[in-house]
C-alpha cells in the first residue's frame, strides 16, 4: 500500500518561496502597474492603499492558501514519484511534470472564471494565472528533489 513520504521543510520552504515570488510578482519591479489596471482600481483608491497599507488579513490568507498548496503539491508529486520512478525520469521531471498538470488542470482552468464572469482583460487572467504557474513549477521542483 502506497504510504507518503513528505519532506515538511521542503513544504515549508517551497510555501515561502512561493509568497516571495507573488511579493516580487505583483511589485513595481514586475506587473504592478498591469495588475492594478487589471483590477480596474482607480488612482485614488490605489494611493488609499498605499497610503494604509493592506494590513496583516491578505497575508495570512494567502499564506495559509499557499501552505496547503504546498502541500497538496509534495503528496501529489510524491505519488507520481512513485508512478513515474521506474520510468527514468528524473525527480526534477517529475516535480515540474506535476507542476505544470496541476497549473494547467485547476489554476489555469478555474481562472478562466475571471475573464469570463468578472469582465477582468486577459492580461489581468496572465499575470495571476503566469504568477501561479512559475509558483507551481518551483514547489513541484523543489518537492521533487528534496526528498
Amino acid at each position: 500500500m502506497y504510504e507518503p513520504t513528505i519532506n515538511y521543510l521542503a513544504v515549508l520552504v517551497s510555501a515561502l518561496l512561493f509568497f516571495m515570488l507573488g511579493a516580487l510578482w505583483y511589485s513595481p519591479v514586475m506587473f504592478a502597474t498591469a495588475w492594478i489596471k487589471g483590477m480596474g482600481l482607480s488612482e485614488e483608491k490605489v494611493n488609499a492603499m498605499k497610503e494604509n497599507g493592506p494590513g496583516s488579513k491578505p497575508f495570512i490568507i494567502s499564506g495559509f492558501g499557499t501552505l496547503v498548496m504546498a502541500f497538496v503539491t509534495a503528496h501529489i508529486v510524491d505519488f507520481m514519484m512513485v508512478v513515474f520512478g521506474d520510468s527514468g525520469m528524473s525527480n526534477l521531471a517529475i516535480g515540474l511534470t506535476t507542476g505544470f498538470w496541476l497549473w494547467l488542470g485547476y489554476i489555469a482552468t478555474y481562472s478562466l472564471n475571471t475573464v469570463a464572469y468578472e469582465d477582468k482583460p486577459w492580461q489581468f487572467y496572465f499575470i495571476n494565472t503566469g504568477y501561479q504557474f512559475v509558483g507551481l513549477m518551483i514547489m513541484g521542483a523543489m518537492n521533487a528533489v528534496w526528498v
